[in-house]
């Protein structure tokens, strides 16, 4: 991942900027080792050099040579020797003190204290040989000791710290997150995870309990259609109980036998019609699931628009010779490529709603159809109109805007959700225009067929 790809995310950027920070105690530690154990406190380089030439003149002359090295630890409070070529100790101002010895790194990370830092520099003796000047820092006041292994203990504790406060912050909300989880998926339908966070795992957080609002939500439908189609299933069952007990009791009335038989035909109609749109809304539900468990899909093949229509408008007079129908339908209407089946249910439906929300016999419903980008086709009626605030929900099944009016003439609520879940799976679009008392616009738009007739 390339770095301007960490720093997009924000978990990403805090556990990068955390190993930042690490990486840099480390060195720091490491850092104030060296220094610690550094050589300084050394004196000028000029003083160093004068005192150099002065031993490097007295070197054949042992009792001068002592009276600097002397003059060296008065004046500059340093510790200096003198080595012969052979590395034994030819003259120093301090008997006993250490030798001088390389500096190493990685002998500071031994548990012991490291050597006095020294000065080195050669001498060439009066035989030509070449022997050195070992001179050691002045003395400086004992201070606690900082070993390797000390400073080591004190890098691991900052870097186990800072560890565990990222790793705390990361578990919470994953605990929190996984809590919410089981408890959803175990049935409580209101477990959410509602994580303050503002980074990714914030972002997983939103994202469960939107699906979780979504889930719930569509349990919650289920529920309600299970609901209300059980409701709507026991009232034409008992109606058509009750007119069989009547057939039976009528003792031979013919005439009461054949009312109570049209009823019984009509409760079967509007079994049938309700059966067979909950299995419609059930087919367009499983249309991209591979598996349609015995639910054919949307049988598409191109459909001429002007006969469907057309088709429509005579099955509506023919069913409501009472009711005016003025159609205005282009016979040069595009083609579209859709299930003619539906896509009838969805123009029927349309009609139907605006002949029983007309209460005047004497207003006409529309049918009017133009062709532009797409096939706009309008429903329109001069009926009761709908409330802005039902507008939103004339679209959910068993919804009915008028609660007053009765089955017979308010339906069961599944015309328009069925209309619109139609047309969305052809792609296409539905909405309604519509204000209480002035009537009801019905929009329907469809994509035009582009590809030529097979």
């Amino acid at each position: 991942m390339a770095l301007r790809d960490v720093l997009r995310t924000r978990l990403a950027l805090r556990i990068y900027l955390v190993g930042l920070a690490q990486f840099a105690v480390v060195a720091a530690g490491f850092i104030a080792l060296l220094e610690i154990n550094r050589p300084k406190g050394f004196p000028h380089e000029h003083q160093v050099r004068f005192f150099h030439e002065m031993i490097t003149r007295e070197i054949d002359r042992p009792r001068e040579l002592q009276g600097v090295l002397d003059l060296m630890q008065r004046e500059l409070h340093a510790s200096v020797t003198v080595v012969d070529p052979d590395g034994a100790v030819f003259a120093t101002n301090a008997p006993g003190a250490p030798r001088c010895m390389p500096l190493r790194p990685w002998k500071l990370l031994e548990d012991r204290p490291p050597p006095p830092p020294c000065h080195v520099k050669p001498v060439r003796f009066p035989d030509g040989r070449e022997g050195r000047i070992e001179q050691f820092a002045p003395h400086r006041p004992p201070g606690p000791p900082i070993t390797g292994p000390r400073l080591i203990t004190m890098v691991l504790v900052v870097v186990g710290i800072s560890s565990w406060l990222l790793a705390r912050t990361l578990t919470r909300p994953l605990r929190r997150l996984s809590s919410a989880a089981r408890a959803f998926g175990g049935g409580d339908l209101k477990a959410r995870a509602a994580l303050p966070n503002r980074d990714e795992l914030g972002d997983v957080s939103r994202a469960f309990d939107e699906m979780a609002e979504r889930v719930t939500e569509l349990l919650r439908a289920e529920r309600e259609l299970l609901a209300n189609v059980s409701h709507e299933l026991r009232t034409p069952l008992s109606r058509i109980r009750m007119a069989l007990a009547l057939v039976s009791e009528a003792e031979g009335d013919v005439a009461v036998a054949r009312e109570m038989l049209g009823e019984i035909a009509g409760d079967l109609d509007e079994l049938e019609r309700l059966i067979s749109d909950v299995l419609t809304a059930a087919r367009l539900d499983l249309e991209d699931v591979e598996s349609h468990a015995g639910i054919p899909p949307l049988r598409r093949e191109r459909v001429d628009v002007h006969e469907l229509l057309t088709h429509a408008a005579s099955r509506f007079r023919a069913a409501h010779p009472e009711r005016t129908l003025r159609v205005d339908v282009p016979a040069n209407l595009p083609s579209v490529d859709a299930d003619p089946v539906l896509l009838r249910r969805v123009f029927d439906n349309l009609l139907e709603n605006a002949h029983k929300y007309t209460d005047k016999a004497s207003e006409a419903v529309e049918l009017v159809a133009r062709a532009g980008e797409d096939i706009t086709v309008e429903v329109i009626d001069k009926g009761i109109g709908i409330a802005a605030e039902d507008l939103s929900r004339v679209f959910r099944p068993f919804f009915r805007a008028d609660k007053s009016r009765t089955r017979a003439t308010g339906g069961l609520g599944l015309g328009l959700p069925l209309a619109k879940r139609i047309v969305d799976a052809h792609g296409g679009k539905i909405e309604l225009v519509s204000a209480p008392n002035e009537g009801t616009r019905a929009r329907v738009r469809l994509p035009i067929a582009h590809l030529p007739s097979a």
